[in-house]
């Protein structure tokens, strides 16, 4: 007999309070979920000698489903190495209404995982619990809660803002948090001595690409390198690499943040929808700004002075046009966007030879033409495979549909059998009452046909949970599927695509172009659940 192996999986959110004290490993909460599991699992005795394996994310939202435990788990789920997932509710494995339906409803019983959510009375064991309303209408209140919590919290931080509260997780690269009050910045002397010399070399009027050059060659610590030697605790930063350097898009944000004037600025950028990971810019005359709050590290002269040099910078490069691969096309190399150049004909070049020789970055020009021709040709590719998916899908409907009309059939064929042998009983009963038999063939007689009749009768209860869960629609809800099945007969790419279901390129010095495409995880598990489906069609 075959170990099964159980996920438990626990999640608090980053907006808990508790994860804000420092030298704190895990919240409390994350403690109280594994007891209340372990508990759980305990009580099933199906799963008491379950291999139990652990999978956390204490600190982040469940409004998306971007988080590293999560993305590990389910990818283990593909891999069919995982049965069973327990969860403390709902609500910890996801608050996204649609997504979280998605996967109890379809994926995992498609992939024959169970699913258990303690506090919530689920388990997918049990066929009538996936598509209940009650279940649903707890998906839904957990996603309306959480998009009612994320707007209080907005609210409450753009007050907090406008009184001149420094709200940012980290301080910016010169400053410190102050120890007696984390919503104030202090100067941090060494960091800021090396603010002060960017500044002052761009307003004598050295470029940012020179600028970065100068430091990665005098092997100044970037701000990342600094606050990981000052022992920050900070554990994703926006770098491609560990073995981080100086670039001109580091030395222009910091010669643009106007924070190294004593500002508190707050707003600048904001999630398009709850829980969705992507963030836009907003309109200048939106943002909170509120003067003097913190010691200066630049004077607003010394800025001024240097927005204008850069302003001059600015207005050559936009000139050049806007690509559709805005920062989408990245050097395989050292993983740095690549800058769009425009003679006769645009091309991508990395400007990390620029600035250092810590990679071996191609200094070769790679044609537009040519990275759009190989984004059609993939675009069609999946494109393809969609389309071949969705047929695939609704045949395999198709056969659960003839399955379940066979289960029926069977079934009614069945229920005259358990009624028959229900008449039989009483007829046995009736001879016996009448003296036509012994009580000693009564007894036996009616014990063989109540045997038979309880076996029905679990045939019966087997086939009817065979129903319950085979209601499988034809049409196939994957966002794979949805977005690229309507591209087969595209003829150019469009910006539209592009945002659609692009999500970057990579450019390496052989000229192989690699890209990487949207839904990948959905993709991912379809074609886990086909294989899965061919595997038992065979067995």
């Amino acid at each position: 007999m075959n170990t099964i192996t159980v996920a438990k999986y626990l999640r608090l959110s980053s907006e808990d309070e508790d994860l804000r004290q420092s030298g704190k490993l895990e919240s409390n909460s994350i403690g109280n979920q594994r007891n209340l599991l372990d508990i759980h699992i305990r009580r099933i005795p199906e799963l008491a000698n379950a291999k139990v394996l652990e999978f956390c994310d204490d600190g982040w939202s469940g409004k998306n489903f971007e988080r590293p435990a999560v993305r590990e788990l389910l990818s283990q789920v593909k891999q069919g190495k995982i049965q069973c997932i327990i969860v403390k509710d709902l609500s910890r494995f996801g608050r996204d209404y649609l997504t979280v339906g998605n996967y109890i409803s379809r994926v995992f019983p498609f992939l024959g995982v169970r699913f258990i959510a303690v506090n919530d009375g689920f388990d997918s064991i049990r066929p009538t619990d996936i598509d209940s309303l009650d279940t649903s209408f707890k998906a839904l209140l957990y996603d309306l809660y959480s998009r009612d919590l994320s707007r209080k919290v907005r609210t409450a931080k753009r007050f907090r803002a406008q009184r001149g509260d420094f709200l940012s997780s980290f301080a910016p690269y010169g400053y410190q948090k102050d120890s007696a009050n984390k919503n104030h910045l202090v100067v941090d002397p060494e960091a800021a001595s090396v603010v002060r010399r960017i500044f002052q070399m761009a307003a004598d009027g050295t470029n940012i690409v020179q600028i970065a050059k100068t430091l990665n060659h005098e092997s100044v610590l970037t701000p990342m390198q600094y606050k990981r030697a000052a022992g920050c605790s900070r554990t994703v930063w926006p770098s491609v690499n560990e073995d981080n350097f100086w670039t001109d898009s580091t030395i222009s944000a910091i010669l643009r943040d106007e924070r190294y004037t004593g500002k508190i600025i707050y707003g600048k950028k904001t999630h398009e929808r709850v829980g969705d990971p992507h963030t836009v810019s907003v309109n200048r005359a939106e943002w909170i700004t509120v003067e003097g709050t913190h010691e200066e590290i630049v004077t607003v002269e010394l800025f001024n002075q240097v927005q204008n040099h850069m302003r001059t910078y600015t207005v050559k490069k936009c000139r050049r046009g806007k690509s559709l691969l805005e920062r989408k096309v990245k050097c395989g190399i050292c993983g740095h966007a690549m800058r769009r150049t425009k003679a006769k004909a645009a091309c991508y070049i990395c400007n990390t030879p620029l600035v250092t020789e810590l990679y071996a970055c191609s200094s070769e020009q790679t044609p537009e033409a040519d990275i759009l021709d190989t984004l059609l040709a993939g675009l069609r590719a999946r494109a393809v495979i969609a389309v071949e998916f969705s047929r695939l899908w609704e045949e395999k409907c198709r056969g659960a549909e003839r399955d379940a009309a066979a289960t029926r059939k069977a079934m009614i064929a069945l229920k005259e059998q358990h009624e028959k042998l229900g008449q039989q009983i009483k007829t046995l009963y009736e001879s016996f009452a009448m003296d036509e038999i012994s009580r000693t063939d009564y007894l036996a007689l009616k014990n063989g046909a109540v045997r038979e009749r309880e076996g029905i009768a679990a045939q019966i209860s087997e086939l009817t949970a065979q129903l319950e869960n085979s209601g499988a629609e034809s049409a196939l809800t994957n966002r794979f599927v949805t977005a690229f099945q309507k591209y087969t007969e595209v003829e150019t790419i469009t910006g539209e695509i592009v945002a659609d279901v692009l999500e970057e390129i990579r450019i390496y010095p052989d000229k192989r172009i690699d890209i990487a495409w949207k839904y990948q995880d959905e993709f991912e598990n379809l074609l886990a659940a086909l294989e899965m489906e061919a595997t038992n069609g065979t067995e």
